[in-house]
């Protein structure tokens, strides 16, 4: 499931979840969108905090399909 989506059907916000996983409002903003991944830290962080409904297929997804179209 994308990140975007587990937050939004789990009642956060950006900012809510980025306080649940001690990061910024701006980073889980970008990862939400694909503009950049997180750390592995911070991407265990997110596993972990979604009980693994949010993988790393997840998270990489739109720089695969990115990377497909030239972008």
């Amino acid at each position: 499931m994308k990140l975007k989506y587990w937050i939004r059907g789990h009642g956060f916000t950006y900012k809510t979840f980025a306080d649940e996983i001690n990061t910024s409002f701006r980073n889980v903003e970008k990862w939400s969108r694909g503009e950049r991944l997180p750390r592995w830290q911070e991407a265990k962080k997110i596993f972990d905090y979604t009980n693994n409904e949010v993988t790393g297929q997840d998270l990489y997804e739109e720089q695969i399909q990115r990377h497909k179209a030239g972008i």
